[in-house]
C-alpha cells in the first residue's frame, strides 16, 4: 500500500513538474499578444486622438505589470523626462525589459527596429511603422502558438513519462 501511494505520488508530481514547464511556453505568445495590442491602441492615439507621443505610449501600455506595459510605460516616463530621443528611449525600455521577458532575439529585433523610427518621422510614417512591426510581430505570434502547443504536449508527456519511470525503477 505504501508503494502503491509512493508510485502515485511520483508520478503525480512528475506530471505537475511536466505541466509548470508546458505553461511557461504559452509566455511567449501571450506576451506578443499584448504587444500587438499595445500597437494597435498606440496607432489609434496617434492617428485619431493627435494625441503627443509620450501621452499615446502611457495610454498603449494596457496592463500595468504585462511585459509590453512595461516598455510602453518605461518609454513613456523616459521621453516625457526629456533626458533621451523618442528612439533612444524606446530602445532603452525594450533593452531593459527584455530579459524578464520571454521574448525571442527575433522579436526583440523587431521592437528595436520601430524605436529607430519612432518619432523622428511624421505622423503618417509613423503609422506605417507602426503597421509594419505589428504584423511582424503577428507573424511571430503565429509561430509561438504553434510551437507553444506543440512543445507544451510534449513536455505534459514527458513529465508523466519519465514520473511512469521513476516508479518503474522504484519497485
Amino acid at each position: 500500500m505504501v508503494k502503491l501511494l509512493g508510485a502515485v505520488l511520483v508520478v503525480g508530481s512528475s506530471g505537475v513538474i511536466g505541466n509548470v514547464v508546458a505553461s511557461g511556453y504559452s509566455e511567449r505568445p501571450r506576451q506578443l499578444s499584448e504587444l500587438i495590442s499595445g500597437f494597435t491602441l498606440l496607432e489609434t492615439e496617434i492617428s485619431y486622438a493627435k494625441t503627443p507621443l509620450s501621452e499615446a505610449l502611457m495610454r498603449a501600455r494596457g496592463q500595468k505589470c504585462s511585459v509590453a506595459g512595461r516598455i510602453f510605460e518605461t518609454a513613456s516616463h523616459i521621453i516625457a523626462s526629456g533626458d533621451q530621443s523618442p528612439g533612444q528611449a524606446w530602445e532603452t525600455a525594450v533593452r531593459c525589459t527584455y530579459p524578464v521577458s520571454a521574448l525571442t532575439s527575433e522579436d526583440r529585433d523587431a521592437l528595436l527596429a520601430f524605436g529607430g523610427k519612432l518619432g523622428s518621422c511624421s505622423s503618417t510614417d509613423q503609422l506605417r511603422h507602426i503597421a509594419l512591426v505589428r504584423e511582424r510581430l503577428r507573424a511571430n505570434e503565429v509561430k509561438a502558438r504553434d510551437k507553444a502547443i506543440e512543445t507544451a504536449r510534449m513536455w505534459r508527456y514527458l513529465g508523466l513519462t519519465v514520473g511512469a519511470m521513476i516508479a518503474l525503477m522504484l519497485y
